[in-house]
């Protein structure tokens, strides 16, 4: 059977659209000018430049023991003793990717929130 000019005018007709629409332009950032300099770079107003961020906590545990604070690529940010009652009141300097961090206390695990810059927290048996 041969193929009839119909067929190649549409064969011919979807190939040139398939070309055309995988050039088609991108509605990204403009890529065509160099970025030499950071003034040069354009960002939301919102954009947040910090790679860190300071978090106070304020801890009282129920007995007297060692307390640590691990990430979960197994860093130790902060390890301390907890004095029976008492509150224990210290600055923690983390990734500001990093959303929570696993405490260790007593044998006991608990995963914390960092969602605030102060967190108080009461450990229960």
């Amino acid at each position: 059977m041969r193929p009839t000019p119909l067929l190649f005018l549409i064969g011919f007709l979807f190939s040139t659209w398939f070309i055309l629409g995988c050039n088609a332009p991108s509605s990204g950032p403009d890529t065509t000018l160099p970025v030499e300099r950071t003034q040069d770079l354009r960002v939301p107003d919102s954009f947040d430049w910090r790679t860190q961020r300071d978090i106070s906590f304020t801890l009282t545990g129920y007995e007297t023991g060692l307390m640590r604070f691990i990430a979960e690529d197994g860093t130790v940010y902060h390890q301390a003793n907890l004095i029976d009652t008492q509150p224990y009141t210290f600055r923690l300097t983390v990734p500001a990717y990093m959303t929570e961090i696993t405490v260790f206390y007593n044998g006991h695990e608990q995963k914390m929130r960092l969602d605030r810059p102060e967190i108080t927290h009461t450990f229960r048996r």
